[in-house]
């Protein structure tokens, strides 16, 4: 087992880390599919409102490969289809049943995995709404079957400060994972499975042998874990650079599919909210944000992630990619001398607070705290960037035109992790910037 040395990041202390008890909670009243979480898709609906559809069954695919399906989280009638901007498909709301009728499939014995062919194992995964947990560097888009990957990055962590617990995962699961393992060695031969030097030892006290497959331990500064910043650091040729990557609970979903025959419909989800520690949520796939966390305050701001999640509307329902729901205070919206104070609970990558020195547990809020204005070159997102990139310079040339330029310096090494973004003293958008330029230029390729 070797140890990432990475040493850039952020090391965010906050009162309201999850608990690492987990509750039950019962059915809901809906759930729903969303394609709001899905990178690059161009969803093409297969249902109408008011059919009724089962567990398992296909509710949109992907214009781009309509193999790939995305199903229904539990059986009922199709409520509502909920369009976005420019009726971009966003979800698609089952009103549930009190019993599954599931879409029954060939289950795969684990000893059966090894021999099945290739083909008809991607078939088998994308008509279960799985093979899309897997995804292609470097623009996270679902993995090519048809390319051979020099390296699986298995993230054991989430790519969240606050992701489920690995052994909460785990727990009851072991089988789940050695056929998910399984199904990664028809693609590749390395398997590069990294884990957070704080969740190894739950992972060992489960007494299995999955913390013998860890391959690489990561420091607990965030993103150290994300299989961005992982490729960054293991990568040694070029072909690396298209490697794929899978997060546990992903790898577990396709194991237990295949090993039953029916699409999984559990999830676990971490809840912060301010002043509250909560414990894991063991849930289904497709929950609405109001089961998960109750009543939230009208001012406050719901992400699916700290740094880099996306926004919730208190309606929404939890997408496939998500498994951390945030809930950040509005904040006052001015504090009289706040330049004067010493600020002991203020997050800051700077020495502007005594907080960079005492390192107590913070209080974030969702106030901007200053105003937008123009880059002055301080370096604070090149000096906190975990892949060593200069973001500010890379911004630049892309508002020049200059693709090629912000290419060179590192545009597609990009992780999205968010932090550029928190530590600009000028409130620039920098992980958007360059999020927006990577897709426009990975679209172009295709």
């Amino acid at each position: 087992m070797k140890t990432l040395k990475i040493t850039r990041g952020f090391d965010l202390n906050v009162a309201e880390q999850p608990d690492l008890s987990c509750v039950h909670l019962a059915l809901p009243s809906s759930l729903a599919c969303c394609a709001g979480d899905i990178p690059h898709i161009r969803p093409k609906l297969l249902v109408k409102e008011g059919q009724r559809v089962k567990t398992g069954q296909a509710l949109f695919t992907d214009k781009r490969d309509t193999t790939i399906q995305y199903v229904s989280p539990g059986t009922g009638q199709v409520e509502k289809v909920i369009y976005g901007p420019r009726r971009r498909l966003m979800e698609v709301v089952i009103a549930t049943e009190s019993e599954d009728g599931y879409i029954e499939c060939n289950p795969v014995a684990l000893d059966d995995i090894t021999g099945m062919p290739g083909d008809e194992l991607v078939a088998h995964l994308k008509k279960g709404g799985l093979w899309q947990g897997l995804r292609q560097f470097p623009a996270l888009d679902f993995a090519d079957p048809d390319h051979s990957p020099a390296m699986i990055i298995v993230a054991m962590d989430g790519n969240d400060l606050f992701s489920p617990h690995p052994a909460i995962i785990l727990k009851d699961s072991i089988d789940a994972f050695d056929a998910g393992m399984a199904v990664l060695r028809r693609f590749s031969h390395r398997l590069v499975v990294v884990c957070r030097e704080s969740s190894l030892a739950g992972i060992r006290e489960l007494d299995c042998s999955v913390a013998d497959q860890i391959t690489h331990t990561a420091p607990d500064i965030y993103p150290a874990w994300h299989p961005g910043a992982v490729l960054y650091q293991i990568r040694q040729v070029a072909t690396e650079n298209s490697s794929w990557c899978i997060r546990l609970d992903h790898l577990v979903m396709m194991g237990r599919f295949l090993l039953s025959g029916r699409y999984p419909v559990e999830k676990i989800v971490t809840i912060t909210r301010p002043g509250e520690r909560l414990p894991h949520m063991r849930g289904r796939q497709g929950m609405p944000l109001s089961a998960l966390a109750g009543e939230i305050p009208g001012n406050s701001m719901v992400t699916t992630g700290r740094f880099n999640g996306r926004l919730l509307e208190k309606d929404a329902h939890i997408g496939f990619f998500e498994n951390t729901v945030n809930i950040i205070e509005a904040g006052a919206e001015e504090q009289m001398f706040g330049f004067a104070r010493p600020g002991l609970d203020k997050p800051s990558v700077s020495a502007t607070f005594l907080s960079s020195l005492f390192r107590g547990p913070a209080k974030m809020d969702c106030t901007l705290h200053g105003e937008a204005r123009a880059c002055i070159n301080c370096s604070y997102c090149e000096r906190i960037c975990p892949n060593d990139l200069m973001p500010a310079f890379i911004m630049k040339a892309l508002h020049g035109g200059e693709l090629e330029e912000a290419l060179a310096l590192g545009l597609m090494d990009c992780c999205k992790c968010g932090l550029c973004s928190f530590a600009c003293p000028s409130k620039i958008e920098l992980t958007r910037i360059l999020s927006d330029a990577m897709d426009a230029y990975y679209k172009d390729k295709q």
